[in-house]
């Protein structure tokens, strides 16, 4: 009896820890994710689309390990880079060289998530806080896609003859075998580690990422991405850009759509779900855990 007992008790633990992050959470974090890689790497539609899939699929595979990774437990810091590594070379097939040497040269990109004393987020936030902005429409398959195209499913990767093959990076990307790991991993979750038969402690290491926050406006509101009309003027039937998707009313911008952007003034504060959206971008604020 009580051996059922604990059973249903684990199943259930298992069951919430799986559960931690909704998908319209995952889908909202991986566009926010998309939406600023697409901005400063320059994306064609077909990049934004596919880099999107890539990131909702990191996302939806890693947010149940974040508990454990906070914690510290050696396993799931493990599972969760090797997830990372699996995204990363995923990109690597749809990026061409000069793009993938960009993202690589940008934690918020490259090592998306770390730990704090309070939790974990994502890096992208502390570069731009407005969480309710986004210079894209939405992907087309913003509604429908959930991981048909995943390692699951391809273990070469489905990303890996959709691209020329010609320009792509072909250099180490690697985070789970490559000699940096002990650093990116200090850098990421911090000191705090121990076995699975250890006290559970939060892991307390303060990750300020003040090496991540960025004045050069070449990474800023007037770097331009080329392909923004052909993005934006898709017919995708979803949210425009400037468009929160945490709320089920539609907002939009004041900025235009034409091809060449100029920069947007700050907003200022961070609009959260369900607030007014802004009209442009601020720099370098904390943000709350985006779980």
């Amino acid at each position: 009896m009580k051996k059922t007992i604990f059973l249903t008790l684990m199943l259930a633990l298992v069951s919430l820890g799986t559960m931690a992050m909704s998908r319209s959470k995952v889908r909202n974090h991986a566009r926010y994710l998309t939406d600023r890689m697409a901005y400063e790497l320059d994306f064609t539609p077909m990049q934004y689309d596919d880099c999107y899939e890539i990131n909702y699929d990191f996302i939806y595979r890693v947010a149940y390990l974040m508990d454990d990774v906070v914690r510290g437990y050696y396993d799931a810091i493990d599972d969760y880079y090797r997830y990372l590594d699996y995204r990363n070379d995923d990109l690597r097939y749809i990026m061409t060289s000069s793009q993938y040497i960009r993202f690589l040269s940008r934690d918020y990109f490259y090592r998306p998530i770390y730990t704090t004393s309070h939790g974990w987020d994502f890096r992208i936030y502390t570069t731009y806080s407005n969480r309710s902005f986004f210079y894209f429409d939405a992907p087309t398959v913003f509604h429908d896609y959930r991981g048909g195209h995943s390692r699951q499913h391809y273990s070469s990767g489905y990303y890996a003859n959709r691209y020329n093959a010609n320009d792509r990076y072909t250099g180490h990307g690697a985070i789970l075998s490559s000699q940096n790991f002990t650093t990116h991993r200090k850098s990421d979750f911090g000191t705090n580690l121990r076995n699975r038969d250890t006290k559970p402690d939060y892991n307390n290491y303060g990750n300020r990422n003040s090496s991540n926050r960025t004045a050069d406006p070449r990474y800023r509101d007037n770097s331009g991405n080329r392909n923004t009309p052909q993005i934006n003027n898709r017919s995708t039937g979803v949210e425009h850009r400037g468009a929160s998707t945490g709320s089920t009313s539609s907002r939009t911008t004041t900025q235009s759509t034409s091809s060449s952007r100029t920069s947007q003034p700050a907003s200022n504060g961070t609009s959260r779900s369900g607030g007014t959206s802004s009209s442009g971008e601020t720099r370098g604020n904390r943000s709350t855990t985006g779980r």
